[in-house]
């Protein structure tokens, strides 16, 4: 299967279909009320998402590893999957209104625009909840969108356009809280501003689906953007 990463991703955003598994969670309507929940429907979307072309070598990659046959690696199907992302913390500044949220996406994934949730300087939660079996290897690739910014001395943030395989690391962002990160100084940009692929591979069907991270109140981490 000979596929451009844009093909790809528009697969991943046209197709009209997602898989049920035990990896995600459903926040039952006494949680939303005891933990000040609030539940946020996004939009279908036809955006596509520019990311490098190493993406999809890089995937390929990943399934050797797993043992997939090179047949399978060239012939699969690539189908979208739902995923959902939580926004928490214990404390009332940090998210909009004081509550935590459940972001919902159908049909592949989109952007969260984290304009529209983090008001303050304070401790949060990122958390992702790809609708992928349990039954199967999940695998989450990381594509940065962050320039850079040198602080006190260090280096905050990934780089343009950097893949990184965070397979092997990615229960810290899909379980328990989630990813800890703070609004202060844009940390929560420095680290996770880019794109969040999830994929997984059962029998000749390859199921994927992203998030891609943004705040819009802030273009320099925006790598396209930077760069002009």
């Amino acid at each position: 299967m000979r596929l451009k990463l844009w093909q790809v991703v528009s697969i991943i955003l046209l197709c009209p279909f997602f898989l049920t598994s035990g990896v995600s969670q459903d926040v039952s309507e006494e949680e939303q009320e005891s933990a000040n929940w609030k539940q946020v429907q996004m939009p279908f979307s036809y955006q596509n998402i520019q990311v490098p072309r190493e993406l999809w070598q890089t995937v390929k990659d990943i399934l050797r590893k797993d043992g997939a046959s090179s047949e399978i690696i060239e012939n699969f199907s690539v189908l979208p999957v739902s995923i959902s992302v939580d926004l928490m913390s214990e404390n009332k500044v940090a998210l909009k209104n004081g509550l935590n949220y459940r972001v919902n996406y159908v049909e592949g994934g989109g952007e969260i625009d984290l304009f529209d949730y983090v008001v303050g300087k304070a401790p949060f939660y990122i958390r992702f909840f790809p609708e992928l079996s349990s039954d199967y290897p999940l695998h989450l690739i990381y594509v940065s969108d962050s320039p850079g910014k040198e602080i006190e001395g260090k280096v905050w943030g990934n780089g343009c356009g950097q893949i990184y395989d965070l397979s092997q690391v990615k229960d810290q962002f899909i379980y328990d809280n989630g990813m800890p990160v703070t609004s202060s100084r844009r940390h929560y940009l420095h680290l996770m501003a880019g794109t969040f692929v999830f994929f997984q591979l059962v029998e000749e069907r390859l199921f994927m689906g992203y998030i891609r991270v943004t705040d819009s109140r802030y273009p320099n981490f925006n790598c396209q953007e930077a760069q002009k």
